[in-house]
């Protein structure tokens, strides 16, 4: 996450609890999509950057991690993709922004494999 992308100012971008639980979640996300028994002896590593954190960072991620698996031409099971959705003031809301993540509201993350019918990830904050 760049420096500039939130409101609030970090000194360290990375390292801190929410972007390695984020690092995790995309690594899991990933190697249940990519066929990574054609890949023995490779390691394939996704670097993604959030350049404006305005909410759905790990959507975000997800969906242009895809489109960049697929650009490069890594074979996988399906594509992955991925939304976000909460509750705010008792409305039902998709594509969730920051003030509606950070509201308090329940908010629940949902990357899944569409042709396949399996979901990789499902969190849900509350």
């Amino acid at each position: 996450m760049a420096t500039f992308s939130t409101a609030e100012r970090k000194r360290r971008p990375h390292g801190d609890r929410k972007s390695t639980e984020m690092s995790l979640h995309l690594k899991q996300t990933f190697e249940a999509a990519v066929l990574t028994n054609l890949y023995l002896r490779s390691q394939i590593d996704i670097y993604v950057k959030i350049l404006q954190s305005d909410g759905g960072n790990y959507s975000a991620c997800v969906n242009a991690a895809t489109l960049a698996l697929i650009n490069a031409g890594i074979p996988m099971r399906d594509y992955v993709c991925a939304c976000t959705a909460g509750f705010v003031d008792e409305t039902a809301l998709a594509d969730l922004c920051h003030a509606d993540e950070s509201g308090g509201g329940t908010s629940l993350a949902l990357a899944l494999l569409p042709r396949g019918e399996h979901i990789a990830l499902l969190q849900m904050d509350a």
